[in-house]
């Protein structure tokens, strides 16, 4: 009997820390003191079933501990923030417990360790999933319609604000805004990838044309750098004889962007 407590509290706490840990990453928020909030809830959970009590009363001591939890592990400004922790807190714990419900009505019962097993597998899922929404919101609040001119060619691009492209032009000390190989190539069609990629190109023909040292961004230890008449982002910025770098670091893979927005700009 002393083990199988044991295994219980230790499995409940386990499943109470995925709980906190995810709510925590849900909304972006710090969880304190989150195993002692678990060990206190596990406990709670351990000793209910001793007592013969009808099952509203159960209900309402689980939501009080509930509530004692997040008041605990998080910290909050303002009721409206608390009830958000609070439904955040409950609807992860129905993730949890649904999934751990759905996989014993697919395979049917199975030993109490595996449910430690099936809340980790649920817990990296959840993870990844919120990572990714983050990730996806985060690059869709940095991003700008932006449009491109250079004599009679208009291009029509997203382009995203990297906080960490900070290239400036060495020779005009303009910053430069990075452009992947098929943006470039809409400008400049007689130039091919080869070429480009290996700086054998006819620098007479491109504008302004000239080779920039980097240290990060880009592709090997410089880049070409070459002037577009303008740029408009957003339908409301306008840049004349703007910098453009040509980059084979495929950042376009990262963001999703083919157009990478200096932070000197915007």
């Amino acid at each position: 009997m002393k083990i199988i407590i044991e295994e219980t509290l230790l499995i409940s706490l386990i499943l109470n820390s995925f709980i906190i840990k995810l709510t925590a990453l849900f909304l972006k928020e710090r969880a304190r003191l989150w195993l002692l909030s678990s060990l206190i809830l596990s406990a709670i959970s351990i000793i209910l079933p001793a007592f013969q009590i009808n099952i509203i009363l159960k209900i309402l001591i689980i939501v009080l501990s509930s509530n004692v939890l997040v008041c605990i592990s998080f910290k909050f400004s303002s009721f409206k923030r608390y009830c958000t922790l609070f439904c955040a807190f409950i609807l992860n714990t129905f993730v949890f417990g649904g999934g751990c419900y759905a996989v014993q009505n697919l395979v049917g019962a199975f030993p109490l360790f595996c449910t430690a097993i099936i809340s980790a597998i649920i817990y990296i899922i959840s993870k990844m999933i919120i990572n990714y929404q983050q990730r996806l919101d985060k690059i869709k609040r940095f991003t700008y319609n932006v449009m491109l001119k250079d004599g009679d060619k208009v291009i029509y691009e997203e382009g995203y604000l990297d906080s960490g492209n900070v290239l400036y032009d060495t020779i005009t000390k303009k910053p430069i805004i990075l452009v992947t190989y098929e943006v470039f190539n809409k400008i400049y069609q007689n130039i091919n990838y080869i070429n480009a990629l290996t700086k054998n190109i006819d620098k007479s023909i491109v504008k302004d044309a000239h080779y920039v040292k980097i240290n990060g961004v880009g592709s090997g230890t410089s880049i070409l750098v070459f002037t577009i008449d303008e740029m408009l982002i957003n339908n409301e910025k306008s840049f004349k004889d703007v910098a453009v770098g040509l980059s084979f670091s495929n950042f376009d893979k990262s963001f999703g962007k083919k157009i990478l927005l200096n932070n000197g700009l915007i």
